[in-house]
């Protein structure tokens, strides 16, 4: 029973990944999130410490030290020795200010590795859409090259001595040599796609189970009114209010804080005594007003930068989805017109190739069909690839 078990999990593990499996597990798992969510965690001391009052100042003081004998303390009333303990006590909502600022940084780190979600969703999806597109160029090759490799068996049967015969098995020889040096190329890529895949998932990827298709784009008002879900306009939004909440700490920074110092006195002779002293530090030279105005100066600046973040992304958005627009229209056009075209043609001049003087036209029509196949293919996953960005624009992950 127990080797039952390990089976059905060794071949589990053997079976190809989904796409949204990778995702899900990466976006879980993968390094490159975990830093931003350990200053996440250490945002939440931050909140903590907002809250604290500024470390008290600890003195101590030996006063009225004799030159002529200092090591005694019973000259005169003056000696004293001393501990003093100063507190500054925030008022008018400085710590709430804090506070507020702390929250504010935390909802931008939040945002961040949202926005780091998206793009890490995005790149699993184009690097596997790419590698979707290579898979299945290198299987139209394999079919190709068996293809052609029949023909030139069977022309090479007939042993025909024209001319013509010969430069065109010459020129199917060749043929077949590009279609190999291309397939090689493609494996290679192939290899390295696989392992930028494994690298984004965060774990090993060896196969990848993805079927991928082409359906009439949604309206170009549906992905701009998703355009406020956008995690980069979430990340400028939490900066907008970061700033907020430094300007609000400068507009209090103006605002007087009191301290309170105590100390005790003690004298070798005559009796200690205590004292208490309240003051506070006074805002005479507009430090603090220059300070203010340049909070709401950079205030105003972030916010124009937002504005114009949104006008960039609803730009984008309307770039990527006319560019969606064209794919579409494009694969209609190969798989309604020119497809059938083509492969009308491939029937008629595969049926006559048995005649060597057709072989030329058969090469000629054979890499026609084979380029139309590759562009198709092309067409499908830069299809993908480009609903894939606009779906991290809008927010989308899976």
């Amino acid at each position: 029973m127990k080797t039952f078990i390990f089976l059905l999990g060794f071949v589990a593990l053997l079976q190809a990944q989904t796409l949204d499996s990778i995702i899900e597990y990466s976006l879980g798992n993968h390094t490159s999130l975990k830093s931003m969510q350990e200053r996440l965690s250490a945002i939440e001391n931050q909140k903590s410490i907002s809250r604290n009052f500024s470390n008290p100042d600890l003195s101590f003081t030996l006063n009225d030290i004799q030159f002529d004998n200092p090591s005694d303390r019973t000259l005169e009333p003056m000696q004293f020795s001393s501990v003093n303990i100063k507190q500054k006590i925030p008022y008018f909502g400085k710590r709430d200010a804090q506070t507020q600022k702390v929250e504010s940084e935390q909802r931008f780190l939040d945002m961040t590795l949202e926005n780091l979600k998206s793009e890490l969703a995005k790149e699993i999806k184009i690097t596997a859409y790419s590698l979707w597109e290579v898979e299945k160029r290198v299987d139209i090759l394999d079919s190709y090259i068996e293809i052609t490799n029949r023909n030139i068996s069977l022309n090479e049967a007939y042993n025909i001595t024209s001319s013509n015969t010969h430069l065109a098995l010459m020129s199917a020889k060749l043929a077949l040599s590009e279609q190999k040096i291309k397939k090689s190329s493609l494996l290679s890529l192939k290899n390295a796609l696989y392992e930028k895949l494994s690298y984004l998932a965060g774990e090993k990827i060896d196969d990848l189970e993805l079927s991928l298709h082409v359906s009439k784009p949604q309206s170009l008002v549906f992905y701009q009114e998703k355009l406020l879900n956008s995690s980069a306009l979430h990340v400028k939004d939490a900066e907008v209010a970061i700033q907020k909440a430094q300007l609000h700490i400068q507009e209090l920074s103006s605002k007087i804080d009191p301290y309170i110092q105590a100390g005790y006195y003690y004298r070798e002779n005559h009796p200690d005594y205590a004292s208490i002293s309240i003051g506070a530090s006074l805002p005479l030279y507009g430090s603090e007003k220059e300070s203010e105005e340049a909070a709401r100066k950079l205030l105003l600046a972030k916010s124009f930068e937002e504005n114009d973040l949104k006008e960039k992304l609803s730009s984008n958005i309307a770039q990527l989805y006319e560019k969606m627009q064209n794919g579409y229209g494009v694969y209609q056009i190969i798989t309604r017109e020119s497809m059938p075209q083509i492969e009308h043609l491939f029937e008629l001049v595969e049926d006559s190739v048995k005649n060597g003087d057709t072989l030329f036209e058969y090469i000629d029509v054979l890499n026609k069909k084979l380029k139309l196949e590759e562009q198709l293919i092309g067409v499908t996953a830069e299809f993908n690839k480009t609903k894939a960005s606009l779906d991290a624009l809008t927010g989308e992950k899976l």
